[in-house]
Protein backbone atom coordinates (compact mmCIF):
# COMPACT_ATOMS: atom_id res chain seq x y z
CA UNK A 1 0.00 0.00 0.00
CA UNK A 2 1.11 3.51 -0.97
CA UNK A 3 2.12 5.46 1.71
CA UNK A 4 -0.95 8.68 2.47
CA UNK A 5 -0.41 11.73 2.23
CA UNK A 6 -0.35 14.64 4.33
CA UNK A 7 -2.35 17.32 2.55
CA UNK A 8 -6.23 17.77 3.06
CA UNK A 9 -8.80 15.77 1.03
CA UNK A 10 -12.60 15.03 1.19
CA UNK A 11 -13.58 11.67 0.01
CA UNK A 12 -17.48 11.83 -1.21
CA UNK A 13 -19.29 8.37 -1.11
CA UNK A 14 -22.09 9.47 -3.46
CA UNK A 15 -24.93 7.20 -4.92
CA UNK A 16 -27.11 9.28 -5.21
CA UNK A 17 -24.76 11.92 -7.73
CA UNK A 18 -26.21 10.44 -11.01
CA UNK A 19 -29.54 11.56 -9.96
CA UNK A 20 -29.47 15.43 -10.38
CA UNK A 21 -33.01 15.98 -10.14
CA UNK A 22 -32.87 14.54 -6.35
CA UNK A 23 -32.16 17.17 -3.46
CA UNK A 24 -29.99 14.48 -2.34
CA UNK A 25 -28.32 14.92 -5.74
CA UNK A 26 -28.11 18.93 -5.01
CA UNK A 27 -26.98 19.44 -1.79
CA UNK A 28 -24.23 16.36 -2.50
CA UNK A 29 -22.85 18.09 -5.69
CA UNK A 30 -22.86 21.55 -3.88
CA UNK A 31 -21.39 20.46 -0.70
CA UNK A 32 -18.25 18.45 -3.57
CA UNK A 33 -17.84 21.83 -5.09
CA UNK A 34 -17.53 24.09 -1.82
CA UNK A 35 -14.59 21.99 -0.45
CA UNK A 36 -13.59 22.00 -3.62
CA UNK A 37 -12.21 25.09 -2.51
CA UNK A 38 -10.39 24.14 0.24
CA UNK A 39 -9.34 20.72 0.03
CA UNK A 40 -8.96 18.17 -3.07
CA UNK A 41 -12.00 16.12 -3.51
CA UNK A 42 -12.45 12.68 -4.53
CA UNK A 43 -16.16 11.61 -5.61
CA UNK A 44 -16.35 7.85 -5.27
CA UNK A 45 -19.78 6.22 -6.75
CA UNK A 46 -20.96 3.24 -7.36
CA UNK A 47 -19.50 1.72 -10.44
CA UNK A 48 -16.95 -0.67 -12.11
CA UNK A 49 -14.31 -0.92 -10.32
CA UNK A 50 -10.83 1.25 -11.89
CA UNK A 51 -12.80 3.02 -14.17
CA UNK A 52 -13.34 7.08 -14.08
CA UNK A 53 -16.11 8.72 -15.70
CA UNK A 54 -15.80 13.00 -16.27
CA UNK A 55 -18.48 14.84 -14.39
CA UNK A 56 -18.35 18.31 -14.72
CA UNK A 57 -15.41 19.42 -12.12
CA UNK A 58 -14.99 16.05 -10.95
CA UNK A 59 -13.88 12.64 -11.97
CA UNK A 60 -16.11 10.19 -10.79
CA UNK A 61 -14.52 7.22 -9.38
CA UNK A 62 -16.12 3.66 -9.44
CA UNK A 63 -14.83 1.02 -6.82
CA UNK A 64 -17.43 -1.76 -7.88
CA UNK A 65 -21.01 -2.01 -7.64
CA UNK A 66 -24.02 -4.41 -5.84
CA UNK A 67 -27.15 -5.24 -7.03
CA UNK A 68 -29.20 -2.15 -8.47
CA UNK A 69 -27.13 0.34 -8.15
CA UNK A 70 -25.73 -0.44 -4.33
CA UNK A 71 -22.62 -0.45 -3.05
CA UNK A 72 -20.18 -3.46 -3.22
CA UNK A 73 -19.73 -5.82 -0.16
CA UNK A 74 -16.23 -4.51 1.68
CA UNK A 75 -14.39 -7.63 0.46
CA UNK A 76 -15.05 -6.74 -3.33
CA UNK A 77 -14.24 -2.82 -3.35
CA UNK A 78 -11.54 -1.00 -4.71
CA UNK A 79 -10.72 1.45 -2.33
CA UNK A 80 -9.15 4.70 -2.88
CA UNK A 81 -5.18 4.13 -2.27
CA UNK A 82 -3.00 6.44 -0.83
CA UNK A 83 -5.45 8.66 1.02
CA UNK A 84 -4.15 11.85 2.71
CA UNK A 85 -3.62 11.17 6.45
CA UNK A 86 -6.41 14.80 6.77
CA UNK A 87 -9.26 13.07 4.58
CA UNK A 88 -12.58 13.79 5.63
CA UNK A 89 -15.46 11.41 4.21
CA UNK A 90 -19.00 12.26 3.35
CA UNK A 91 -21.64 9.96 2.65
CA UNK A 92 -24.66 11.42 0.90
CA UNK A 93 -27.21 8.15 2.26
CA UNK A 94 -25.66 6.42 4.83
CA UNK A 95 -27.23 3.11 4.33
CA UNK A 96 -25.91 -0.09 5.46
CA UNK A 97 -23.65 -0.67 2.75
CA UNK A 98 -22.25 2.76 2.95
CA UNK A 99 -21.44 2.36 6.78
CA UNK A 100 -20.14 -1.35 6.26
CA UNK A 101 -17.73 0.40 3.94
CA UNK A 102 -16.62 3.12 5.94
CA UNK A 103 -16.11 0.49 9.12
CA UNK A 104 -14.25 -1.62 6.77
CA UNK A 105 -11.45 0.71 5.69
CA UNK A 106 -11.55 3.80 7.36
CA UNK A 107 -12.94 2.51 11.19
CA UNK A 108 -12.86 5.71 13.67
CA UNK A 109 -12.39 8.14 11.25
CA UNK A 110 -14.06 11.74 10.46
CA UNK A 111 -17.16 11.21 8.60
CA UNK A 112 -20.57 13.13 7.93
CA UNK A 113 -23.66 12.27 6.20
CA UNK A 114 -25.70 14.15 3.54
CA UNK A 115 -28.84 12.77 5.48
CA UNK A 116 -29.04 11.49 8.74
CA UNK A 117 -27.66 8.01 9.51
CA UNK A 118 -29.24 4.92 11.07
CA UNK A 119 -27.22 3.71 13.96
CA UNK A 120 -24.01 1.79 12.76
CA UNK A 121 -23.00 -1.74 13.48
CA UNK A 122 -20.65 -0.55 16.19
CA UNK A 123 -23.98 1.33 18.47
CA UNK A 124 -22.33 4.62 17.06
CA UNK A 125 -23.78 7.04 14.48
CA UNK A 126 -22.45 9.17 11.97
CA UNK A 127 -23.01 12.86 12.01
CA UNK A 128 -25.37 14.33 9.71
CA UNK A 129 -23.85 17.74 8.43
CA UNK A 130 -27.27 20.34 9.00
CA UNK A 131 -28.58 22.54 6.54
CA UNK A 132 -31.47 23.87 8.03
CA UNK A 133 -32.43 24.75 12.23
CA UNK A 134 -34.32 27.13 13.83
CA UNK A 135 -33.83 30.83 13.31
CA UNK A 136 -31.07 32.35 16.04
CA UNK A 137 -30.34 28.91 17.36
CA UNK A 138 -27.20 27.24 16.47
CA UNK A 139 -26.91 29.02 13.03
CA UNK A 140 -22.82 29.07 13.61
CA UNK A 141 -23.36 25.17 13.27
CA UNK A 142 -25.36 25.15 9.88
CA UNK A 143 -24.27 25.12 6.68
CA UNK A 144 -24.95 27.89 4.66
CA UNK A 145 -25.53 25.87 1.78
CA UNK A 146 -26.13 28.43 -1.40
CA UNK A 147 -29.67 27.92 -3.38
CA UNK A 148 -29.01 30.32 -6.50
CA UNK A 149 -31.70 31.89 -8.37
CA UNK A 150 -32.45 34.05 -11.28
CA UNK A 151 -33.39 36.76 -10.42
CA UNK A 152 -34.60 37.63 -14.29
CA UNK A 153 -37.38 34.85 -14.09
CA UNK A 154 -38.87 37.80 -12.06
CA UNK A 155 -39.45 39.89 -15.05
CA UNK A 156 -41.61 37.90 -16.97
CA UNK A 157 -44.13 35.58 -16.23
CA UNK A 158 -44.49 32.06 -17.52
CA UNK A 159 -45.10 32.26 -21.37
CA UNK A 160 -48.14 29.58 -21.05
CA UNK A 161 -50.07 31.39 -18.48
CA UNK A 162 -51.59 34.71 -19.02
CA UNK A 163 -52.24 35.64 -15.12
CA UNK A 164 -49.95 35.97 -12.22
CA UNK A 165 -51.46 36.10 -8.49
CA UNK A 166 -52.23 32.93 -8.24
CA UNK A 167 -51.92 30.06 -5.61
CA UNK A 168 -49.35 27.93 -6.19
CA UNK A 169 -49.38 23.90 -5.17
CA UNK A 170 -46.13 21.91 -5.54
CA UNK A 171 -47.80 18.62 -5.47
CA UNK A 172 -47.24 15.99 -2.95
CA UNK A 173 -47.90 13.23 -5.92
CA UNK A 174 -46.08 11.65 -8.49
CA UNK A 175 -46.56 9.51 -11.54
CA UNK A 176 -49.67 10.25 -11.74
CA UNK A 177 -51.70 8.96 -14.46
CA UNK A 178 -53.26 12.63 -15.17
CA UNK A 179 -53.28 15.56 -14.02
CA UNK A 180 -57.38 15.14 -13.07
CA UNK A 181 -58.38 14.83 -10.52
CA UNK A 182 -56.03 17.14 -8.21
CA UNK A 183 -54.14 16.22 -5.64
CA UNK A 184 -56.42 16.32 -2.13
CA UNK A 185 -54.98 19.17 -0.55
CA UNK A 186 -55.31 21.30 -3.84
CA UNK A 187 -59.19 19.90 -4.49
CA UNK A 188 -59.65 21.65 -0.60
CA UNK A 189 -58.38 25.06 -2.30
CA UNK A 190 -59.88 25.33 -5.69
CA UNK A 191 -63.41 24.33 -4.09
CA UNK A 192 -62.41 26.90 -0.82
CA UNK A 193 -61.19 29.84 -3.15
CA UNK A 194 -63.26 29.16 -6.61
CA UNK A 195 -62.23 33.12 -7.46
CA UNK A 196 -58.49 32.24 -7.32
CA UNK A 197 -56.43 30.60 -9.81
CA UNK A 198 -55.10 27.30 -8.32
CA UNK A 199 -51.92 26.18 -10.32
CA UNK A 200 -50.87 22.79 -9.34
CA UNK A 201 -47.20 21.44 -10.56
CA UNK A 202 -46.29 18.30 -10.72
CA UNK A 203 -44.39 15.59 -13.41
CA UNK A 204 -43.09 18.67 -15.17
CA UNK A 205 -46.49 20.30 -15.70
CA UNK A 206 -48.74 22.97 -14.32
CA UNK A 207 -52.01 22.31 -13.94
CA UNK A 208 -54.82 25.36 -13.71
CA UNK A 209 -57.97 25.25 -12.20
CA UNK A 210 -60.38 27.59 -10.46
CA UNK A 211 -64.37 26.76 -9.32
CA UNK A 212 -63.00 23.57 -9.12
CA UNK A 213 -62.56 22.70 -13.03
CA UNK A 214 -59.05 22.66 -15.43
CA UNK A 215 -58.31 25.15 -17.24
CA UNK A 216 -55.69 24.23 -18.76
CA UNK A 217 -52.11 22.48 -18.36
CA UNK A 218 -49.16 23.77 -19.16
CA UNK A 219 -45.32 22.42 -19.36
CA UNK A 220 -42.80 23.05 -16.92
CA UNK A 221 -39.34 21.90 -18.90
CA UNK A 222 -36.71 24.14 -16.55
CA UNK A 223 -35.67 25.23 -13.62
CA UNK A 224 -36.30 29.19 -15.09
CA UNK A 225 -39.79 27.37 -15.85
CA UNK A 226 -40.36 26.73 -12.09
CA UNK A 227 -38.58 30.34 -10.92
CA UNK A 228 -40.98 32.45 -12.96
CA UNK A 229 -44.13 30.61 -11.57
CA UNK A 230 -42.87 31.01 -8.08
CA UNK A 231 -42.22 34.16 -8.67
CA UNK A 232 -45.18 35.71 -9.87
CA UNK A 233 -47.44 33.18 -7.22
CA UNK A 234 -48.71 34.94 -4.22
CA UNK A 235 -48.08 32.01 -2.06
CA UNK A 236 -46.21 29.20 -2.90
CA UNK A 237 -47.41 26.06 -1.36
CA UNK A 238 -44.87 23.01 -1.01
CA UNK A 239 -47.04 19.77 -0.24
CA UNK A 240 -43.67 17.92 -0.13
CA UNK A 241 -40.62 19.92 0.70
CA UNK A 242 -37.52 18.50 0.07
CA UNK A 243 -35.83 16.32 3.09
CA UNK A 244 -32.90 18.39 3.64
CA UNK A 245 -33.09 21.61 2.77
CA UNK A 246 -36.50 22.49 1.27
CA UNK A 247 -35.09 23.71 -2.08
CA UNK A 248 -38.02 24.95 -3.79
CA UNK A 249 -38.80 26.59 -0.09
CA UNK A 250 -35.60 28.84 -0.40
CA UNK A 251 -35.96 29.65 -3.63
CA UNK A 252 -39.21 30.71 -3.24
CA UNK A 253 -38.63 32.97 -0.48
CA UNK A 254 -35.52 34.32 -2.53
CA UNK A 255 -38.53 35.39 -4.79
CA UNK A 256 -40.44 37.07 -2.43
CA UNK A 257 -43.44 34.72 -2.24
CA UNK A 258 -44.24 33.62 1.04
CA UNK A 259 -44.83 29.85 1.80
CA UNK A 260 -47.09 27.63 3.23
CA UNK A 261 -45.45 23.97 4.29
CA UNK A 262 -46.48 20.84 6.19
CA UNK A 263 -45.44 21.20 9.76
CA UNK A 264 -42.23 18.67 11.09
CA UNK A 265 -41.26 18.87 7.50
CA UNK A 266 -37.62 20.33 6.53
CA UNK A 267 -39.00 23.79 5.21
CA UNK A 268 -41.20 24.47 8.73
CA UNK A 269 -37.58 25.97 10.05
CA UNK A 270 -37.89 28.67 7.35
CA UNK A 271 -41.40 29.34 7.71
CA UNK A 272 -40.49 30.20 11.45
CA UNK A 273 -38.19 32.58 10.73
CA UNK A 274 -40.88 34.75 9.28
CA UNK A 275 -41.27 33.75 5.67
CA UNK A 276 -44.92 31.53 5.96
CA UNK A 277 -46.37 29.55 8.47
CA UNK A 278 -46.96 25.78 8.56
CA UNK A 279 -49.83 23.71 9.05
CA UNK A 280 -51.46 20.32 9.57
CA UNK A 281 -54.16 19.39 7.85
CA UNK A 282 -56.43 21.02 5.37
CA UNK A 283 -58.21 23.08 7.83
CA UNK A 284 -55.47 24.83 8.68
CA UNK A 285 -53.83 25.02 5.37
CA UNK A 286 -57.33 26.80 4.04
CA UNK A 287 -57.13 29.40 7.04
CA UNK A 288 -53.56 30.00 6.54
CA UNK A 289 -54.46 31.12 2.71
CA UNK A 290 -57.29 33.76 4.07
CA UNK A 291 -54.39 34.69 6.64
CA UNK A 292 -52.45 35.68 3.65
CA UNK A 293 -55.09 37.06 1.37
CA UNK A 294 -54.42 40.14 3.40
CA UNK A 295 -51.99 42.26 1.36
CA UNK A 296 -50.44 43.45 4.85
CA UNK A 297 -49.67 40.31 5.87
CA UNK A 298 -48.17 38.97 2.66
CA UNK A 299 -46.02 41.98 2.28
CA UNK A 300 -44.57 41.58 5.95
CA UNK A 301 -43.83 37.95 5.30
CA UNK A 302 -42.45 38.32 1.62
CA UNK A 303 -40.09 41.18 3.14
CA UNK A 304 -38.97 39.12 6.10
CA UNK A 305 -38.66 35.80 3.79
CA UNK A 306 -36.25 37.24 1.26
CA UNK A 307 -34.27 38.59 3.73
CA UNK A 308 -34.12 35.33 5.85
CA UNK A 309 -32.95 33.39 2.71
CA UNK A 310 -30.90 35.32 1.08
CA UNK A 311 -28.47 36.25 4.09
CA UNK A 312 -28.69 32.53 5.47
CA UNK A 313 -29.03 31.18 1.50
CA UNK A 314 -27.74 33.49 -0.82
CA UNK A 315 -24.19 34.29 -0.16
CA UNK A 316 -21.57 31.77 -1.60
CA UNK A 317 -18.86 32.47 0.33
CA UNK A 318 -20.23 32.06 3.54
CA UNK A 319 -21.27 29.28 2.26
CA UNK A 320 -17.50 27.91 1.25
CA UNK A 321 -16.75 29.32 4.81
CA UNK A 322 -19.40 27.26 6.58
CA UNK A 323 -18.69 23.97 4.74
CA UNK A 324 -14.93 24.41 5.54
CA UNK A 325 -15.61 25.21 9.43
CA UNK A 326 -17.80 21.93 9.02
CA UNK A 327 -15.35 19.88 7.83
CA UNK A 328 -12.45 21.05 9.59
CA UNK A 329 -14.16 19.77 13.20
CA UNK A 330 -11.89 18.53 15.36
CA UNK A 331 -12.07 14.24 15.46
CA UNK A 332 -10.25 11.11 15.96
CA UNK A 333 -8.53 10.73 12.55
CA UNK A 334 -8.86 7.29 12.67
CA UNK A 335 -7.31 4.76 10.78
CA UNK A 336 -6.89 2.93 6.97
CA UNK A 337 -7.33 -0.68 6.19
CA UNK A 338 -7.15 -2.13 3.55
Amino acid sequence: MSEPRSDRTTLILSRHWKSPESELSFVTRSVAGAASRTSDVLVVVPAPAGRTHPDGAFDLIGIGAGAGGSWPPPAEAAWPEGLPVETVIIVDDPDGAALALHAHFAPGRNAHAVVPAAAKADGGSMPALRFTGPPGAGTSELISLHVPINPIAATHRHNGLGFTGYLLVLSDRTAAAGVSPPTAMAAWLTARFPDMNVVVVEDATAAVWRGRALRGVVSVYTRTDLWRLVAHALVTIDLAPGPIIARECVESLRFGTPILVPAGSAAQPHADAGGGISFSGYPELLACVTHLSDDGVRATMSDRGRRYADARYGDPEAFVSSVASALAAPGDPGSWSR
